[in-house]
């Protein structure tokens, strides 16, 4: 049976499921709704909440702060540092306000959706929200638990899915901790592929502090304290994949739960504050760290992530006018393979109707199997153009992921070069090159597949 895209569970596994029963509350079928799995009541609660939390005149004020310290750093003084200063500072504010909401309903927790670009639903319209390179194939929710409570996250997966889903136990709010190239700890994690999943699509993860003591699906919390629950859905056709429908419930007497919505937003708006002074630096500090001290316009053999999620590498650009940077890339039979442009601090270039990233879904491969991936500020009219917003600078991102086995990561990057346009037409064969309206077909279809997340 195929479930979840690519990914195949085990006949035997399957066969063993019979019930959740003796690990998770069973759901009644009124429980699961039959519309968006993104849409629920509980997240446009917390986005209404999230608009009044961002209105407050102190949380505004450090965002003025964030944009101060952008244009003190070395990026602010470029061209596409400056000019993108005031929308790096709004999303990584926008990112800060969910994870003061999210802990302040650490006792009633929701499966909020972030990281996401612009967009109008529920009738409101909400702002930009990322940092770190973040990756437009991943539906990002994230939630708050109690190290010393217990959990249930319940799940249905409506065909098709996305090719993998990951659940990650964080030691708390990237950025409030160590440094590390994942931003922060990771105790415990689970992937799609190693869930015992029903037949119907239904699951339930266990989380708590205990071992899993047989429990098939179970997230050890490492005892007393916060921690981030962060769960992406992983998309390759953006056309046809569907986000996975959650619902995460504390396991205590409801009337000991506190409802994050009874606090005020003035409230939030205080701990947001607190938040975004701390993970803005942060992020500055990440990027001269681990990205700009790498040489520009080149691609480096990618680093191998933990629990299995694959390789990935970053780096930057710096593009004059008229040129274009050439990255050939081998799949290594990845499931997905994505390259992801962003803004010089980490946000990404618009996505939804520009193709600031592609997946092997949406690139057209070479002959031989492999991506060539031309990134310029301006068309070259190549298909497989990453589009920098009209940029000539930023970050990138190549992630390989559901990899089949062990693979060699050296083989990963076949060819980096900077070409002018005019040199493309020489270099790279006729097929490649799109015309003016291939271009915004190509491009509407885009932003139509990506409505779907909307209302899937």
């Amino acid at each position: 049976m195929r479930l979840l895209g690519v990914l195949v569970l085990g006949v035997s596994l399957l066969a063993a499921s019979t019930s959740f029963a003796s690990e998770c509350r069973p759901l009644s079928p009124g429980e699961i709704p039959a519309g968006s799995a993104l849409a629920t009541p509980g997240q446009g609660a917390l986005e209404e909440l999230a608009l009044r939390v961002r209105a407050q005149p102190r949380f505004q004020a450090e965002v003025r702060r964030v944009e101060a310290l952008y244009a003190a750093d070395a990026q602010g003084a470029t061209i596409t540092g400056k000019a993108t200063i005031q929308r790096a500072a709004d999303a990584i504010a926008q990112a800060a306000i969910y994870y003061a909401i999210s802990e302040a309903g650490v006792q009633r927790p929701v499966a909020l959706w972030v990281s996401n670009a612009p967009h109008e639903w529920m009738g409101r319209q909400m702002p930009r929200s990322g940092y770190g390179i973040d990756n437009p194939d991943n539906v990002y929710r994230q939630a708050m638990l109690d190290g010393g409570s217990r959990y249930e996250i319940h799940g249905r997966v409506r065909r098709p899915g996305p090719v993998e889903q990951h659940f990650q136990i964080m030691g708390g709010i990237p950025g409030l901790g160590p440094m590390t190239a994942e931003g922060g700890d990771l105790p415990a994690q689970i992937r799609s592929d190693q869930l015992a999943i029903e037949a119907n699509g239904d699951f339930c993860i266990s989380i708590d502090a205990a071992p899993a003591n047989g429990r098939r699906n179970h997230l050890q919390l490492p005892g007393r304290g916060t921690y981030l629950l962060v769960v992406r859905d992983l998309f390759t056709d953006w056309n046809t994949q569907k986000p996975v429908w959650l619902d995460i419930r504390r396991v205590e007497d409801e009337a000991t739960q506190r409802d994050a919505l009874a606090l005020d937003a003035e409230t939030i708006a205080g701990r947001a504050v607190e938040i975004l002074s701390g993970i803005a630096p942060y992020w500055v500090d990440y990027d001269n760290r681990f990205v700009f001290t790498k040489p520009v316009n080149q691609v480096t053999a990618p680093r191998v992530r933990p629990a299995g999620r694959g390789l990935s590498m970053g780096g930057h650009f710096d593009l004059a006018p008229g040129e274009a940077l050439l990255v050939t890339v081998d799949a290594l039979g990845a499931g997905s393979l994505g390259f992801q442009l962003t803004d010089p601090w980490g946000v990404a270039y618009e996505y939804v109707g520009r193709s600031s990233s592609l997946n092997n879904a949406q690139a057209r491969p070479n002959g031989d199997g492999t991506y060539t991936f031309v990134i310029s500020a301006t068309d070259p009219g190549v298909h497989n153009w990453l589009d920098p917003e009209g940029f000539g600078a930023g970050m990138f991102a190549i992630r390989w992921q559901v990899l089949p086995g062990a693979v060699s990561p050296e083989r990963a990057i076949r060819e980096v070069s900077v070409q002018t346009h005019a040199a493309l037409r020489e270099s790279l064969p006729a097929d490649v090159f799109v015309t003016p309206a291939e271009r915004r077909a190509q491009l509407e279809a885009r932003a139509r597949a990506h409505a779907r997340r909307l209302t899937e």
